[in-house]
Formats: C-alpha cells, sequence, structure tokens
C-alpha cells in the first residue's frame, strides 16, 4: 500500500483514510469509535434508549387502537356490516338486504370471518301501563347474536333471550327499563310501523336488562327474536344489518372479501364508518402521539450533534496532519458520517434487544390499567392495554435514529472545511 493509501498520525495514533480505499475509510471509522469509549457507549445507549422509549410508545398505543376498535364494535357494530345500499343515511324499514340466510350463510364462509348474524331494525314506541317512550327494536338471531355482540354479556338483572320459549321475550337496557318503570317478569307492548306501511304491535315480557355504559343504548335498545320481529313488521327473509366479526387489523381485507359475495345495492361498510367516533379519537391520539415522538427524536438528536462537535473540537490536530498529507475534506467528513452509522448501528442493536422482550411480554400480559373502569368504558377500552408488535412499531424508530445520527453529524462536520492545517498542527 502506498504513502498515499494510509497516513499515520504519531502524536493522536489516527489513521488518515485513503484518498480511494472506501473500505479502508470504514475501517478506519470503526476504530476509531474505540479511542473514546465512555463517549461511544453513551451516545450509542442514548440511540439505544430513545428507540426503546419510541418503539414502546408506538407500539402501545398502536395496540390500544386495536383493543379500542375490537371493544368498540364488540359492543354492536361488528368491524364489517352488510346494509341495503343507503340505509345507513336513511334508515327506512323498507331498506332490506334479501334473502338474508342464504348471505349470512356465504359470508360466514369467508377467510377471517370469526362470527356473522342477521339484524332486523325498527323504530317503535315502547309502552307499560301508562308510560310509553321511543325505543329502537332490535331482532337478533338469539344463538348467533352472542358470537358478535358482548351486550349478551352485559346483564344485570334476569337472563339473556332463549332461542327455544314458546313465548316472546324481551331484553332491554337499563336506562329504558327504569323509566318505564319495569323489572324481569313484567310486559312491554312495542308499537311501529311495518313495512306495508302498516301498524306493528307486538307484547314481549322482559327476562333481561343489561347496562352497556352508552347512555344512548342502555335507554333505548331493546332486543326480541329475529322471527317474532319479521313477523309483527310484515318482512320476509331479509335483514336491515349482517353484522360481521373479524380483528381490527383485518377488518379491510375482510371488508373486500365480504364485498364478493354480495349482490348489486347492497354495501359493505366497515368500522369507520359505523362507529366514526372511534376513528376520530384514533386520528386526535395518533397526532398528539407523533407529536411526542418527534420531540423526543430532536432532543436526542441535539445530544447527538453535541457528541459530535466535541469530536471535530477534540480531534482537530488529527484533522490537521490528514489535511496536510492531502487528504482531502470530503473524505473526513466522510469518515465522520461512517463513525455516525456504527454508533447508530451499536444504539439499534441495544434498543431493539431491550423493547423487543418488554414489547412481547406487554403484547401478551397487559398493562393493568387501575379503577379508571369508566373513563375507559366511555373509550371502549377494557381494563388492561395491550402493544403490538409489527414493523410499524420498530420500523419508524430505527430509521429516525440513523437519520438523525447523519444529521448530527453534518453540523460539526462543516467546520472540517474551515480548518487550517497549519493552525491545526499547533492545537494542543
Amino acid at each position: 500500500m502506498s504513502d498515499a493509501a494510509v497516513a499515520v498520525d504519531r502524536a493522536t495514533g489516527a489513521a488518515a483514510p485513503p484518498r480511494d480505499g472506501s473500505w479502508l475509510v470504514a475501517s478506519i471509522a470503526l476504530r476509531n469509535l474505540g479511542r473514546n469509549r465512555r463517549r461511544t457507549w453513551l451516545t450509542a445507549g442514548a440511540i439505544g434508549f430513545t428507540i426503546a422509549l419510541l418503539a414502546f410508545m408506538r407500539g402501545v398505543q398502536l395496540g390500544s387502537y386495536d383493543t379500542m376498535i375490537d371493544s368498540a364494535t364488540a359492543l354492536l357494530s361488528g368491524h364489517v356490516q352488510i346494509q341495503r345500499a343507503g340505509y345507513l343515511d336513511d334508515p327506512h324499514i323498507r331498506q332490506t338486504v334479501p334473502n338474508s340466510a342464504a348471505l349470512v350463510e356465504r359470508v360466514r364462509g369467508v377467510a377471517g370471518v370469526h362470527a356473522a348474524t342477521e339484524r332486523v331494525m325498527a323504530f317503535v314506541l315502547v309502552s307499560a301501563g301508562e308510560k310509553s317512550f321511543a325505543g329502537q327494536l332490535m331482532g337478533i338471531d338469539v344463538v348467533h347474536e352472542a358470537t358478535v355482540s358482548s351486550l349478551t354479556r352485559m346483564i344485570v338483572d334476569g337472563r339473556y333471550l332463549d332461542a327455544n320459549a314458546n313465548t316472546v321475550e324481551a331484553f332491554l337496557g337499563v336506562a329504558l327499563a327504569r323509566n318505564l318503570g319495569v323489572a324481569v317478569g313484567d310486559e312491554i307492548v312495542l308499537l311501529g310501523t311495518d313495512a306495508t306501511g302498516g301498524v306493528a304491535a307486538l307484547a314481549a315480557t322482559i327476562v333481561g336488562v343489561f347496562a352497556s355504559g352508552q347512555t344512548e343504548i342502555d335507554r333505548g335498545l331493546i332486543e326480541l327474536p329475529i322471527a317474532a320481529v319479521r313477523e309483527a313488521f310484515a318482512l320476509g327473509d331479509e335483514s336491515h344489518a349482517i353484522v360481521v366479526r373479524a380483528s381490527a387489523t383485518s377488518s379491510a381485507a375482510i371488508a373486500a372479501s365480504v364485498r364478493g359475495v354480495v349482490t348489486e345495492g347492497e354495501a359493505v361498510l366497515e368500522w369507520q364508518q359505523l362507529v366514526p367516533e372511534v376513528e376520530q379519537a384514533i386520528q386526535l391520539d395518533w397526532m398528539g402521539g407523533q407529536l411526542l415522538f418527534a420531540l423526543v427524536a430532536l432532543i436526542v438528536t441535539f445530544s447527538i450533534v453535541n457528541t459530535f462537535i466535541m469530536v471535530v473540537f477534540e480531534r482537530t490536530r488529527e484533522f490537521g496532519v490528514m489535511l496536510a498529507i492531502g487528504t482531502r475534506p470530503r473524505a473526513i467528513i466522510g469518515m465522520l458520517h461512517l463513525e455516525a452509522f456504527w454508533m447508530s448501528l451499536l444504539g439499534v442493536a441495544g434498543g431493539l434487544a431491550v423493547s423487543l422482550p418488554i414489547l412481547a411480554g406487554v403484547a401478551v400480559i397487559g398493562i393493568p390499567m387501575g379503577d379508571a373502569g369508566e373513563l375507559l368504558a366511555a373509550m371502549f377500552m377494557p381494563d388492561r392495554m395491550y402493544a403490538q408488535i409489527s414493523a410499524q412499531v420498530f420500523v419508524p424508530p430505527v430509521v429516525i435514529m440513523l437519520i438523525a445520527a447523519q444529521i448530527s453529524a453534518v453540523i460539526p462536520a462543516w467546520r472540517v472545511r474551515r480548518i487550517q492545517p497549519v493552525e491545526a498542527l499547533r492545537a494542543t
């Protein structure tokens, strides 16, 4: 190897990079990290800690969104619904999906669908004695409703509907029962308009009362067996909604598959359209999370910048020697960038080694949320928060820190271009 290929600074022992040996520049940059190990490990540790912190924040944030979506859709809406086009905006009783029994069977056969059920909906006047209140009647498939709705398990009095009952049974919200002054065993009368425009009348015996924690549901919803509702409201083999249960992460793919089994005039709606308030809450929280994400990354970037500024000041004599023997400033700057790259790789390895097992534990066990039950219920959240483990959790923090390290090397590297070899050689 020629003298021009590599030179050694006698004072510092540092090897100057060659003009045309990029592999040697890389090896020198890697070796230079060991010259001040404390500073190297502190900087790499800051990068690793930031990656672990950002990955944990992002994993728990995305996991909470999945939990929020699953909890909100489990109450009534499901992840996907099939409706007559326009029914969501104009829920008229004649806006039905025909041949409902056959369609729901086809939907259950779609890969990824956990469960599906039929529902018939109607607005009614609910009466008991001299009291009457408006409500929403929902005719449900008693056998399959429990597979898509958690409402069937929110019983505060009595029991859920019996598919084999000889009488018409009713399951209603606790606020509606209180307003009507009724309890389990009492009879209610429901009046509405059937599909032909006539009067639909139905009497039912209350067998259960539920409390969902959602005021509008608790004071207005009544569930009855679907067969009784269809008969009273002049509906045949048709429904107003086919509700599909899947998962938050697969709902978009399931919706696309379900569109392949519906006919013209039927709309496939995803959870974003069914529970838009949940999507709005997620978007708002995501913006706040991104702001905090950027703030943490910026703070660490400044600490890395400070490290490289110190590197330039401490190695002024070394850089002076390198410039004096003919090394180009861009080669020195390239070496600083490579040092930043190697240092950030150390941080990435450490950050991933710490964050992966922690997130794996949180994904399985969850984080208890204490006594904030009512607040969590209002946000469609359970009493534990779980993390998500995916590329979306780890890739952004790693990429941001790699870029931050390179940006940090750019700022002090400009000083190298202003170094005068003669003055630099006199530096102590």
